[in-house]
């Protein structure tokens, strides 16, 4: 068997185009990009923060401290999520829906998804919720830089390898009932293991602030690798990498 063989038919150069619930999940997708958008040109227009959406002042008017529990950072986080994984998650919903009954598709591939957001949800949380402990301030450059040097160096990893190859094959789901839902929640986990090892580092290292350039770096980068069945081979990923590098530090020095 080749290691093209591997790669689930939706995901390799030249697949057909997705079912209708990939399609919805990436109509979602292009509204989070939408949103995402309209928070950073205000910004970009008055000149404030771009990370002033999920903070709150710093002691003696320092830099803005990241409140992790805040609505804000919850909203903006989730719109990030819905943005850059959710179209990781489009062979993984078409599976699911071809798999139920048709009363039960929408349902199970909504189970799906609701799974995968949860854990990025839940993995958000924990990792902001480290760096309010120790003080990150929000749109911290050292920070985003770290974890985007974090990427770089598990980029050739034959552990995160492995694991992508493990993750590839989604467990059978059944058609309805409790079980389907089970199942779905299931698959929805398995698909979060993968885009997990593809862009963790990643994503942590946007916990602190969605500085627009590392966002679009970075989903490129993860949609290149998904989409490849041999990106770990190219330079593309890494060099996608590297311009988020570049995007964290220069947005130190366009942050009035």
């Amino acid at each position: 068997m080749s290691v093209l063989e591997l790669v689930p038919q939706s995901l390799r150069p030249g697949a057909p185009r997705a079912g209708r619930a990939g399609r919805g999940l990436l109509a979602g997708s292009a509204l989070a990009w939408v949103a995402l958008l309209l928070l950073w040109l205000p910004l970009g227009v008055s000149g404030a923060d771009p990370h002033a959406h999920h903070a709150v002042p710093g002691p003696s008017g320092g830099a803005p401290a990241l409140d992790a529990w805040s609505p804000a950072w919850a909203g903006g986080w989730m719109l990030m999520v819905a943005a850059m994984m959710w179209p990781l998650l489009v062979p993984t919903v078409d599976r699911v829906a071809r798999s139920a009954y048709p009363s039960w598709r929408v349902g199970l591939a909504a189970t799906a998804v609701a799974a995968s957001t949860a854990l990025w949800l839940a993995l958000g949380l924990a990792a902001a919720s480290v760096a309010q402990v120790a003080s990150v301030p929000a749109g911290s450059v050292w920070w985003q830089l770290a974890f985007v040097l974090v990427a770089a160096g598990a980029w050739r990893s034959a552990r995160r390898t492995r694991l992508l190859w493990r993750c590839v094959k989604l467990p059978p789901v059944a058609p309805g009932g409790l079980r389907g839902v089970r199942d779905a929640a299931g698959a929805g986990v398995v698909a979060w293991r993968r885009c997990a090892a593809l862009c963790g580092p990643l994503m942590i290292a946007m916990v602190v602030g969605h500085d627009p350039v590392v966002l679009v770096a970075a989903s490129l980068s993860v949609w290149w690798e998904a989409r490849h069945p041999r990106a770990w081979r190219d330079p593309v990923p890494l060099l996608l990498i590297g311009v988020a590098a570049l995007g964290a530090v220069g947005g130190e020095f366009m942050t009035p």
